[in-house]
């Protein structure tokens, strides 16, 4: 990584610390020579309304991204455009943080390693989701394309839904489910594993397939080939779904003829790892892995 001349904020500001940790690593950051770059929603919500520019710009000029929060805060981030150029460190300043690489306390010494090029990049695959040809419910016919670090899902709320998947052109399964969860491995520690999918290495390149509560005890979770092309089709003429992409970062609601494509993005995010970091203790920790239960 080059030398760090400017570092980009992306900020939970619903945290009550949030200001006091801006403001600390501001100063921290001045004081070494570094510009800190805030996007302009959250500069007002944080009470700085004339520090703040886009977050388009942000990532363009940023050396670095400093992601405070959890998870979501990291996945929101993802989703602004051209991120995958910039690498991210992540605090966690919320609950679970799997994707974060250190806690708060160890803000600041991780932050110097850094500077000091003490760290590692760790690329983290992403899902690139395409609808062809079918509009959106209530809008012109018009394909959309997304892309997912954590999952994208496919459900109605209200009832159960028909689905057959297709494998590189093949079919594999036919869903009759709440739902179903294309995810990452990045993914594997989310939603899947809450509907009893399995947990997946983060450097491995994989696509897991995790049906939602489905309605025949021979349907299993999946993990398909990270290079594999996962089709997704309705069979039934009547029925529409909700596509969410990485929770409710953005939704689509599509009618019954779509074709749902998911399958490896080109793009990665590029995580930024330091000496302590690890990804077995923080299952260990957060999951509680092993702990046997009295």
């Amino acid at each position: 990584m080059k030398k760090i001349k400017k570092v980009g904020f992306f900020v939970n500001t619903t945290k009550t610390n949030a200001v006091g940790v801006v403001e600390g690593v501001s100063t921290w950051l001045k004081e070494r020579g570094i510009v800190p770059l805030l996007p302009e929603e959250q500069a007002v919500e944080l009470g700085y309304p004339q520090t703040g520019i886009s977050k388009t710009e942000v990532v363009e000029q940023a050396d670095m991204l400093l992601v405070l929060g959890g998870d979501g805060t990291l996945l929101s981030a993802a989703h602004t455009p051209q991120i995958e150029n910039v690498p991210i460190l992540a605090i966690n300043i919320g609950t679970l943080g799997f994707l974060t690489d250190a806690s708060l306390d160890q803000l600041y010494p991780t932050l110097k390693a850094t500077l000091a090029g003490a760290y590692r990049i760790e690329h983290r695959m992403m899902l690139e989701v395409v609808v062809d040809g079918q509009p959106e419910v209530n809008q012109s016919p018009q394909p959309f394309r997304a892309f997912a670090l954590n999952d994208v899902v496919i459900r109605h709320y209200t009832r159960l839904i028909e689905l057959d998947a297709h494998i590189d052109g093949e079919l594999f399964i036919p869903y009759n489910a709440d739902g179903l969860i294309i995810a990452t491995p990045s993914g594997s520690t989310g939603y899947s594993l809450s509907c009893a999918g399995t947990i997946v290495a983060p450097q491995l390149e994989a696509i897991l397939l995790t049906p939602i509560a489905p309605h025949s005890l021979t349907v299993r979770p999946f993990i398909a080939d990270g290079n594999a092309e996962i089709t997704v089709k309705m069979r039934a003429a009547y029925q529409s779904v909700d596509v969410f992409v990485d929770g409710q970062r953005e939704t689509h609601s599509l009618t019954a003829d779509a074709v749902i494509k998911v399958q490896k993005a080109e793009r990665t995010i590029r995580l930024i790892r330091s000496q302590h970091h690890s990804y077995y203790r923080a299952l260990r920790e957060k999951l509680m892995l092993g702990i046997a239960v009295s």
